[in-house]
């Protein structure tokens, strides 16, 4: 699963790179490009009112889980067969949010945010989508007949990027570095999610140039996809970064920075330490080059553990 760790590593830094990389599909390695669905569940959601608040009942948000994901390209539901050795996979929906909204001109609008999780197999492997959609009231509906379809729209969106996924997932290395160069953001995202997972470095040159990407977001997840792979080749693009954003980010890719190592990372460290204007990137070296002066005394490289 994306977000593995290659070893041992500080909080801090272990916490940017799973944000970084984790958001949204979770991809794995040998994720499907199908998958037979067994069952579909509902949980709970955490602090949000329950279903039957908003005059709903779970059989409601479970059949607009099922028939999204029966109308997607990937899934399979009963009655139908499974085709050749389509893997069983179980599905989880909750509904996150659900509020109104009020547009410019006056039209309320009613929004929901819907999560399905992927269970593949015995093994527990899968993904996980979170996905909103607003429908705007129509004369005569109820708040309820307009949340489910908001649901509903919600739900049509998580099942398409799960598919997406899966089927990013099953590519090949060269293939998914291709995919970095798309015009189609969601899918250079997903294809930087999917390297992070792998932790090939010979995808680094290209996960390289997603930090100059249009979309911030991918920016951050590429940031996250090089703090698991750890390749020495970040260090000097990386530092580039830090002169173009600044605040807490600036914080933590001081920390992943110094989590790569290697005599370039020191030297700039040790600039910082001394002379950065900010305290915080101040203290963030300081614990930076304490821990790679760590590694190096305890006969480790200072670079790529």
């Amino acid at each position: 699963m994306a977000g593995r760790g290659a070893g041992p590593r500080r909080p801090a830094t272990r916490g940017l790179a799973a944000s970084l990389v984790l958001l949204g599909v979770a991809a794995c390695h040998e994720a499907p490009s199908a998958c037979f669905i067994t069952g579909v569940s509902v949980a709970d959601a955490p602090d949000q009112p329950g279903l039957e608040a908003r005059g709903l009942d779970r059989d409601d948000l479970r059949r607009a889980a099922s028939e999204a994901l029966g109308r997607t390209a990937g899934f399979r539901l009963p009655p139908a067969e499974p085709s050749g050795k389509m893997p069983r996979c179980q599905v989880t929906v909750s509904l996150l949010d659900a509020r109104p909204l009020v547009q410019g001109g006056g039209a309320s609008q009613v929004e929901a945010l819907v999560g399905l999780s992927v269970t593949v197999g015995e093994e527990g492997e899968g993904a996980r989508e979170v996905a909103r959609y607003a429908e705007t009231v129509r004369a005569g509906e109820g708040s309820r007949e307009t949340l489910q379809r908001a649901i509903e729209g919600a739900a049509s969106r998580a099942a398409a990027a799960l598919a997406l996924g899966f089927a990013e997932s099953a590519k090949p290395d060269s293939a998914v570095v291709r995919d970095l160069d798309s015009a189609d953001t969601r899918l250079r995202d997903l294809a930087v999610r999917v390297l992070a997972d792998r932790k090939n470095s010979a995808a680094v040159p290209a996960l390289l140039q997603r930090l100059s990407d249009p979309d911030t977001e991918v920016v951050e997840r590429a940031v996250g996809a090089l703090a698991q792979i750890r390749d020495p080749r970040a260090v000097g693009p990386l530092i580039a970064l830090t002169q173009r954003r600044e605040g807490p980010f600036v914080t933590q890719l001081v920390l992943i920075i110094g989590d790569i190592g290697g005599p370039e990372a020191i030297a700039y460290l040790d600039t910082l330490a001394s002379g950065h204007p900010d305290p915080s990137v101040r203290k963030a070296a300081r614990e930076a080059l304490s821990n790679l002066r760590r590694r190096s005394g305890a006969g480790g490289s200072a670079g790529r553990r």
